[in-house]
């Protein structure tokens, strides 16, 4: 599941400090800093950015998603992750397509893409929908 929908919102906390109603760029521009704080990291591995959590603002049970660093299995690109658990979440990256920051739903292991009905079966977290 791709979204690229501009009227998604995120309310993002960092060291205590809320940073409401943002764009999926602006989340991005916020948290970019800490991608290449640790210079070195393992294909597919994530950090944790200390004391950084993200709520989608339409959601109602305030479902916390707690902010990551990601290291693409290659080159050297680094993904912001919004995730839910351990396993699944968000994947926040610019799309080389169209250069456009999208988030992708993303659950750590899977070994390939699943279909739309697929991933509907297995999605847990919350989904974003714009209004």
């Amino acid at each position: 599941m791709i979204i690229n929908d501009e009227n998604i919102f995120i309310d993002v906390i960092v060291d205590d400090e809320k940073f409401s109603h943002l764009s999926i760029s602006e989340v991005e521009e916020l948290l970019n800093k800490y991608k290449y704080q640790k210079n070195e990291m393992k294909p597919k591995e994530m950090i944790s950015i200390p004391k950084c959590y993200a709520y989608f603002c339409e959601d109602n049970e305030n479902n916390e998603f707690r902010c990551k660093i990601y290291k693409t299995a290659f080159g050297s690109d680094r993904w912001i992750m919004l995730m839910y658990d351990e396993n699944e979440g968000y994947a926040l990256y610019k799309n080389p397509e169209n250069n456009k920051y999208e988030l992708a739903w993303y659950h750590r292991k899977l070994e390939k893409p699943l279909n739309a009905s697929e991933e509907e079966k297995i999605i847990k977290c919350y989904i974003p929908i714009g209004k």
